[in-house]
């Protein structure tokens, strides 16, 4: 389903990677516990170098975050795609599914993606179209 974003900063921990480098993604999300992240957080997609096989910046935080790295999640039309099962699995087998749809990729933007982690503990993502 297509929707409306409006812009948000979320502020929180860093990196530059790629699809390939689990093991950095791995340690950052290994950082989550530490950061005091209450309520609903995200995981944003951003400055990809090309599209989802090229480096990219991923962030983890929240609106309300006192952390120095920032990154901003554009206001747009962005896909939603709920994740069938709220699991780091889960997550990856919906992602999996997104590299897959021919269709999908063919709209995508590559402007700002995003991980919603509701306070519900369902997981939606969102990708710029």
């Amino acid at each position: 389903m297509t929707i409306q974003l409006t812009e948000k900063t979320i502020k929180g921990k860093k990196i530059r990677t790629n699809n390939a480098r689990l093991d950095e993604i791995i340690a950052l999300w290994s950082n989550v516990p530490g950061m005091d992240l209450e309520g609903e957080f995200f995981a944003v997609y951003s400055n990809y170098e090309s599209n989802f096989k090229g480096d990219y910046d991923l962030l983890i935080g929240n609106e309300q975050g006192v952390f120095l790295d920032q990154s901003v999640i554009y206001a747009g039309t962005y896909e939603e795609i709920p994740v069938a099962v709220s699991s780091p699995e889960g997550v990856g087998e919906a992602w999996q599914k997104i590299w897959q749809d021919k269709d999908l990729e063919s709209r995508r933007t590559y402007l700002s993606d995003v991980e919603h982690y509701k306070k519900d503990g369902t997981i939606t993502i969102y990708l710029s179209v």
